[in-house]
């Protein structure tokens, strides 16, 4: 779909395509059908596939490994001048710019150098997964040079989740903190790369990883520790009459039999839902990005349900988007509002549609 600023349709298609699928349990993941790897041609000096790409060429580097013949000694020197400038340059600005974008706090953004550097240069998957964000962020600050820059934050991507599956199936207590940094990355680049990706595919898969870590340690030791070091945010003002709206979402979630299955969990999504206006509309948030904790204490049939587009989950995630929407400040989630706000209204029957009036409100989003 594409963004359109002027509030209409974002465009055609299903809401929730698969171009981004990810499974943390090792399945292949992909920003894109076009984001394969190129196969290198071993054309010597550098490959013709990887220079058209305009990213770098591991096969150069090992053409060009120093032999025992004394005559090779001068490509040995030339090779030992070698510099890698764009990982260079990606450090630079993940340093200066894009770790401090994935904050609301400058302290915040600080942390966020901290841990990546010393997980990085422990578990080398986050140095990749650091380069494809912050690849991704100077793509959307220089569209001229947008086509390389995606393409090296393919590349980074296609490198970290090479190690990142063979470090999957040694998941244990002791890589806990490497763990939930690697899916906060990947969250932050599964909405960077744009409007096409499967969302919530990711977080299913996320949520599998969190669970093989243990959630008692995400909610008693990692959340805690993250609030405890920075403010919280200002209360801001909360939409118009949203406990209203809540309570009366929740009596036409209840009104439905309770005989039919997923009934308690549809009525846990709202209430939960609830608890995340009430923190982030009278000022106990510490960061936006928390308001995703609904969809990580979301039972999984309720996501299977709202993936295969049921209407009452629609509706439900609908309401998700309000709080979504104060996140428009942060660069990868420009124009995921409408995005959404807009898929979810073309996959509702027409009979259901009156019950995402009031968050198409909030949000400014106005059918075609």
């Amino acid at each position: 779909m594409r963004e359109d600023t002027n509030g209409s349709r974002s465009g055609s298609g299903p809401l929730f395509n698969t171009l981004f699928s990810l499974n943390t349990l090792g399945q292949r993941t992909h920003f894109s059908h076009a984001a394969r790897v190129a196969i290198c041609d071993e054309t010597k000096p550098h490959c013709g596939n990887c220079k058209r790409r305009q990213v770098r060429c591991d096969f150069a580097v090992t053409v060009a490994a120093p032999s025992s013949h004394a005559g090779d000694h001068g490509n040995a020197n030339a090779n030992a001048g070698y510099l890698p400038i764009s990982e260079i340059e990606l450090t630079y600005h993940f340093a200066t710019s894009t770790a401090h974008s994935l904050s609301a706090w400058p302290q915040g953004g600080i942390d966020w150098l901290t841990k990546v550097f010393d997980l990085g240069f422990e578990h080398p998957y986050i140095l990749h997964l650091m380069f494809a964000l912050t690849a991704l962020h100077l793509a959307r600050c220089r569209p001229k040079r947008r086509e390389q820059y995606v393409a090296t934050a393919d590349n980074h991507y296609d490198h970290a989740l090479a190690l990142v599956t063979l470090a999957i199936a040694n998941i244990n207590p002791s890589k806990r903190r490497c763990n939930l940094h690697r899916c906060a990355i990947s969250e932050h680049l599964a909405f960077g790369k744009g409007k096409r990706s499967d969302w919530l595919a990711m977080f299913r898969g996320i949520r599998t990883t969190v669970k093989s870590i243990g959630t008692h340690h995400l909610t008693k030791t990692y959340i805690p520790a993250v609030r405890a070091k920075g403010r919280l945010l200002p209360a801001q003002e909360p939409p118009e009459a949203y406990k209203k709206q809540l309570d009366d979402l929740r009596d036409h979630v209840d009104y439905i039999p309770k005989v039919i299955p997923n009934h308690e969990g549809d009525i846990e999504a709202v209430d939960v839902l609830r608890k995340m206006y009430d923190n982030r509309y009278q000022g106990r948030d510490g960061e936006y990005h928390v308001a995703f904790g609904w969809l990580y204490r979301m039972a999984e049939d309720f996501l299977e349900r709202l993936q295969k587009r049921d209407m009452i989950p629609l509706i439900v995630y609908a309401h998700f988007v309000v709080v979504m929407s104060d996140m428009e400040r942060f660069w990868y989630i420009q124009g995921w509002t409408h995005h959404v706000m807009s898929g979810i209204f073309d996959a509702l029957e027409i009979e259901h549609r009156t019950w995402i009036r009031w968050p198409m409100a909030q949000v400014g989003w106005i059918e075609p």
